[in-house]
């Protein structure tokens, strides 16, 4: 058990990166969210039209996209620059993979927590006194704390996770390891949608929030299984 508190720390020991960058990139969007409801509204738009507040929920999906290529990067940086100091101290790899998993879901629950209260204030300032919408927005929920908490916290749990295994694959196979991985899976993806387009029909109607969190869930587990895997036969340099 230490040595999966010791490899949590160590993926931790850079607080600035770890939970000061995805609080300012919230920061940001939040700002940016701000100034692009000032100039519509100086443009005519009125916040008191329920269409403008649907087109904003609909619209404006800034928070969802804006930190999921970080947090990708910072899966990749984590297992890539930690690994051989965590041997080196050591750390068994299964303990390197269990504590890698420990800092991914600590990180979910922070910036998880940064996004449930900006969205209680946003909520109670009626979208910060001037009608900008950027948490209550719908795909994080129109406002759900039931919706929003479990999406954002799964979602950075799996691009963390998902960083982690291709930089697990970087460690192992050297820098073609993650082209080669990520060729695979693309390629895997288009067979599967050439097999699955007569179905796509009744596949988009079948999708719910709840299947989405259950497959989200199932692609980290695959990634932190990966990761396992590629770990296991990793020479330490």
């Amino acid at each position: 058990m230490n040595h999966v508190i010791n490899v949590t720390r160590l993926h931790l020991n850079k607080p600035v990166v770890a939970f000061g960058v995805p609080l300012m990139i919230v920061g940001l969007v939040l700002v940016i969210t701000w100034i692009i409801a000032a100039i519509l509204q100086r443009a005519g738009m009125d916040p008191l039209d329920p269409a403008y507040a649907e087109g904003a929920r609909t619209g404006n999906q800034g928070m969802v996209w804006s930190l999921p290529g970080f947090l990708v990067y910072l899966g990749v940086q984590a297992v890539a620059t930690t690994f051989p100091f965590a041997l080196a101290l050591g750390t068994t790899r299964r303990a390197y993979v269990a504590g890698t998993a420990v800092a991914n879901l600590i990180q979910a629950a922070y910036i998880t927590v940064i996004m449930t209260v900006l969205l209680g204030i946003e909520l109670a300032t009626d979208h910060w006194f001037f009608g900008a919408y950027a948490l209550d927005t719908l795909l994080l929920g129109s406002g759900s704390f039931g919706v929003l908490i479990p999406t954002v916290f799964i979602a950075v749990f799996v691009f963390l996770s998902v960083g982690g295994a291709f930089g697990a694959v970087w460690v192992r196979f050297g820098s073609k390891g993650p082209t080669i991985l990520a060729l695979a899976l693309a390629l895997v993806l288009v067979i599967a949608l050439l097999i699955l387009v007569p179905q796509f029909g009744e596949i988009i109607a079948g999708i719910t929030r709840f299947r989405v969190a259950l497959f989200g869930i199932a692609v980290a587990l695959v990634a932190l299984v990966g990761t396992w895997f590629c770990m296991r036969r990793t020479a330490v340099r």
